[in-house]
């Protein structure tokens, strides 16, 4: 084993397999320490029993009402509110229990250990069936735009489980080990025969690393199969959702120093800067600080132009 090549986390790299096979996928487990073994030898763990009952209620009632609402938007809802598998995006401004999961204590210890305690959340989404689906998601790599020569976690999924994960109700394919291909294997998909469908139970956080081949699987039983997808990345990559333009000012606002430096709004060296008119704040020359927005944004002949963002207060 080998620490990752850039240095920049705890996490302990396997070494690499001699040719493309697949692993056993590991066990459910309620140890932390085999959860981030795990993540090392397979790129994949089940933490078991991480949400209690009351907590999968209040998780499931509030994304079913969610999706509700959004399929009633009807010529404004989001694509693919009204088909059988609904994503339900940018959880972030839809409810405190969502905001809730990027704070707790197995994000910061699985994401953590494989993207240093620096990580942003690249986006948040929920996932529901409202019926049976014909086809699988096509296998890919979430760090899919990162080369394939990089020998390290550049990405990483948290699912959280409201539903138990069965093949029938849709569960994810995914292939075990295979972050730890070769380069020109991580390159085109591999045969689907190779995954193996996971089975997990409700209540449960199902992670893997940005490497790893997998895809979610055909609903065939039409059950609901809830979850709710925290996806982070590495501090200097682009995030999946724009924060900077869809995050609600209300959000930022109420968050606490840990959110908003998930959200982006901290400085990692010189990146994720807001310039502007002067704000009361200090900043690090080279160092992290914490972003203040400027109240104008400073244009052409040193004009001043109001920062606006949307607001639970003013939707329009």
């Amino acid at each position: 084993m080998s620490d990752a090549a850039h240095r920049q986390t705890r996490y302990v790299a396997a070494d690499p397999l001699p040719d493309p096979v697949a692993l056993t996928v590991p066990a459910p487990t309620r140890d932390i320490d085999q959860a981030r073994s795990d993540l090392t030898e397979t790129g994949m763990c089940i933490l078991a029993d991480a949400l209690s009952g009351d907590q999968l209620k209040r998780l499931r009632d509030t994304l079913d009402a969610q999706a509700e609402g959004e399929r009633a938007l009807g010529d404004l809802a989001p694509p693919g509110a009204n088909t059988h598998r609904q994503l339900v995006s940018n959880l972030v401004n839809k409810g405190q229990v969502f905001l809730d999961l990027i704070e707790r204590e197995e994000t910061d210890l699985l994401a953590g250990y494989l993207l240093g305690k620096h990580f942003l959340v690249s986006s948040m989404t929920g996932g529901i069936f409202h019926g049976p689906t014909d086809e699988p998601q096509a296998l890919h790599r979430d760090q899919g735009q990162v080369p394939a020569t990089a020998d390290f976690p550049a990405a990483c999924n948290l699912f959280w489980c409201l539903d138990d994960f069965t093949p029938e109700a849709g569960s994810t394919h995914i292939i075990p080990g295979s972050h730890r291909w070769a380069p020109e294997h991580l390159i085109n998909p591999p045969a689907r025969e190779m995954s193996v469908q996971v089975e997990i139970p409700a209540g449960s956080v199902f992670s893997w690393e940005g490497r790893l081949w997998h895809g979610a699987g055909a609903n065939r039983d039409g059950s609901p199969r809830r979850h709710i997808a925290n996806y982070y990345c590495l501090p200097w990559m682009r995030q999946q959702e724009n924060w900077g333009v869809t995050c609600l000012q209300d959000v930022i606002d109420n968050a606490s120093p840990r959110l908003r430096a998930r959200l982006g709004m901290r400085t990692y060296g010189t990146l994720g800067m807001m310039s502007g008119t002067r704000v009361d704040a200090d900043s690090v020359s080279l160092g992290n600080y914490d972003v203040v927005m400027p109240e104008y944004i400073i244009g052409e002949g040193a004009a001043l132009h109001k920062v606006r963002r949307p607001s639970r207060e003013d939707p329009s």
